[in-house]
């Protein structure tokens, strides 16, 4: 049997992660699959079926005692021909890129990395992502999300960066979805840190809007960061302050987001968010920035609007309010082919060619 080893940074429950442990679960079912973290973090472990082994490195402080003993283990599992490596993230790519000669090596980007290091990094993002993106040339594979990632990538690696959806766990999500229909006020959701790039403030000013407009609202804010006190300063100065209800970060946050109308994100940096795929498989419909790869994944009129300048954000959220009440009674899947899970990882396996 194939062996692959999908490398992260840490098993957080951030984005990536929950997608790195989608990832493993799927391809369990064809080849040995084995999870590898870099740092002490056991949160996502139990995301993982038990078909998935984990190789935990915290336990080594040194970077080096981490390659090192990484190395052995892939050397130890034979030859490189039967060896896969999948690496997310800026350490797991680095640690991956130095084991070239021992297995074949994939890396998996997962955003806009100079708009996401810039924000992560301040002054020195950009020229973070620059030397991250130069050393995927080193991978045998470099997979993006989005096409419009892949364009973004190819102009660093110089070579084709092959486009593979992002995708959810689906199976557990099911028993979340809703089966009655919302009356009175429309719901909208927003789930995600409280930062800038994010524009919480901008969601909560059009909140504003369509409540000088008389059109009864409610918005369940799912979330942490360091924005968390302005917001709430700032939905305390609405015609009506106690519509906006802020939740704090839910580990789970499906239920609010199923007992939806609409889920909306304004950020400036994500094209495919995880809590965007979360709900449309759930038959959420999502409003969300036209930027990077997310008329990908929304289809207006369809599965939720798009939105470019600011100053439309409440008109869509409305549109897509008005929809979803008329229109997608029975919460079905509103998920786009690409980025559902058995399309994607269908994807991988015949990449890696897990069925020779």
């Amino acid at each position: 049997m194939k062996k692959i080893f999908i490398i992260i940074p840490s098993a957080s429950l951030e984005s990536p992660v929950r997608g790195a442990c989608a990832l493993a679960n799927e391809l369990s079912k064809v080849a040995g699959i084995t999870l590898v973290s870099l740092k002490g973090n056991s949160d996502a472990f139990k995301l993982l079926n038990r078909n998935v082994n984990i190789l935990d490195l915290g336990q080594h402080k040194s970077w080096l005692k981490k390659l090192s003993v990484f190395k052995k283990i892939l050397i130890s599992n034979g030859s490189s021909k039967n060896i896969k490596t999948i690496s997310i993230g800026l350490s797991a790519d680095f640690l991956n890129s130095m084991c070239c000669n021992l297995a074949f090596i994939c890396s998996s980007v997962r955003g806009d990395l100079p708009k996401v290091y810039e924000e992560k990094f301040w002054k020195i993002g950009k020229f973070i992502a620059y030397l991250h993106l130069k050393r995927l040339r080193k991978f045998d594979y470099v997979i993006s999300m989005t096409k419009s990632m892949s364009l973004s990538v190819e102009s660093y690696i110089g070579k084709k960066s092959i486009i593979i959806g992002n995708f959810i766990d689906e199976l557990p999500l099911e028993k979340y979805r809703r089966k009655n229909q919302l009356k009175n006020a429309y719901k909208f959701v927003y789930t995600g840190s409280l930062i800038k790039s994010k524009k919480p403030s901008l969601l909560i000013s059009a909140i504003g809007e369509l409540l000088d407009m008389g059109i009864e609202v409610e918005l369940n804010i799912l979330g942490d960061g360091p924005l968390l006190e302005s917001l709430k300063l700032q939905a305390s100065n609405l015609s009506k302050p106690d519509c906006i209800h802020f939740h704090g970060f839910l580990q789970k946050p499906y239920s609010e987001i199923s007992n939806s109308d609409v889920l909306v994100l304004p950020s400036l940096t994500e094209g495919v968010s995880r809590s965007v795929l979360e709900a449309l498989y759930l038959g959420i419909p999502c409003v969300i920035r036209d930027i990077g790869g997310s008329s990908e994944i929304i289809l207006p009129g369809i599965n939720g609007e798009l939105f470019q300048n600011d100053s439309d954000l409440s008109s869509a959220m409305l549109k897509a309010a008005i929809y979803s009440r008329s229109k997608l009674l029975n919460r079905n899947i509103l998920t786009l082919e690409d980025h559902r899970q058995e399309v994607a990882a269908r994807k991988y396996i015949n990449l890696l060619k897990l069925d020779c």
